[in-house]
């Protein structure tokens, strides 16, 4: 069973763990904090574990319920992994194919020097 619920600190997410600990016929509890993602296998009911939790986390919501495949479960944790690594070296070949200097180059403005000649004796320069 995979419950998906907001924790935002370790220790909301001991909290977590230990209410759902709380109940019997659990076999493994592992909790990923960053996604929010409450993964509890083992023969268990459902429906006490998700009570449980609803008393305390008004957002905890069952995400998907199902029999347990380790196969199958590994089969995505590589397909997953497969995907990140894939994204990674994209992100490498793209950064390489992007201009070595994004601010653009600042050339001064030529000069121009003009020579005024108003007489013999006035001349004069500016530059």
């Amino acid at each position: 069973m995979v419950v998906m619920i907001d924790v935002h600190d370790d220790r909301s997410k001991d909290r977590v763990l230990r209410t759902v600990a709380s109940c019997s016929g659990l076999t493994t509890i592992t909790m990923d904090s960053k996604d929010g993602k409450l993964t509890v296998i083992g023969d268990f009911d459902e429906m006490k574990i998700l009570s449980k939790l609803k008393r305390r986390w008004n957002s905890a919501k069952m995400a998907t319920f199902g029999s347990y495949d380790a196969k199958k479960e590994a089969e995505t944790a590589a397909a997953a992994e497969k995907k990140k690594k894939e994204e990674s070296e994209r992100q490498g070949l793209e950064a390489l194919n992007r201009p070595h200097r994004e601010i653009p180059i600042y050339y001064p403005p030529h000069h121009r020097t003009v020579v005024c000649d108003h007489g013999y004796y006035n001349g004069c320069v500016i530059s």
